[in-house]
């Protein structure tokens, strides 16, 4: 299994400078830092984890983007689903950009588990390494939930590597 995977990341690097200079594409997959705030006087928790996104760019601006993550922390976890647009401000060495998402969030502490509306606002910036790969200096989003009827205020900070695919 891991020969297969290693060789099908081998495979999309080799494959990435045939794309055209502008992507249709962005895949993005790195580490990701939660400070949660869990609200009803309970204390508040650092968890480490991973962030993984895939947007889909309208045109040079405008994306969709879908956003998964997980952290894990003291016999817990959080998992967040989300999606919305992504609104991208330059395009050359350096792209920063803003995004609001929704969806959901699923957590789970001892043995039991939760569904809860979230969503995150914030943004980031994106440094041209390649033609084809960025790296994410850094992603910084408010992270809001709401669990058993206490709102959560979190910050959650990624950074990792996006692939630029297709041309459009």
């Amino acid at each position: 299994m891991k020969r297969i995977l290693l060789l099908a990341v081998v495979a999309l690097v080799c494959a990435l400078p045939g794309f055209a200079q502008e992507s249709k594409v962005d895949i993005f997959a790195g580490y990701s830092f939660l400070h949660t705030s869990p609200g009803s006087g309970l204390p508040s928790a650092n968890a480490s984890g991973w962030e993984g996104a895939l947007t889909y760019n309208w045109n040079s601006w405008l994306g969709l983007k879908a956003d998964i993550d997980g952290h894990y922390c003291c016999d817990a976890s959080l998992h967040n689903f989300l999606f919305g647009p992504k609104v991208t401000l330059g395009h050359e060495k350096a792209s920063p950009f803003l995004h609001a998402l929704f969806g959901v969030s699923h957590g789970s502490a001892s043995g039991v588990s939760d569904d809860a509306f979230a969503f995150a606002l914030g943004g980031g910036l994106d440094i041209k390494a390649t033609d084809r790969i960025s790296v994410r200096v850094g992603q910084l989003d408010y992270l809001g939930t709401r669990f058993a009827g206490y709102t959560q205020n979190n910050m959650r900070f990624s950074a990792g590597l996006v692939f630029r695919l297709g041309g459009k």
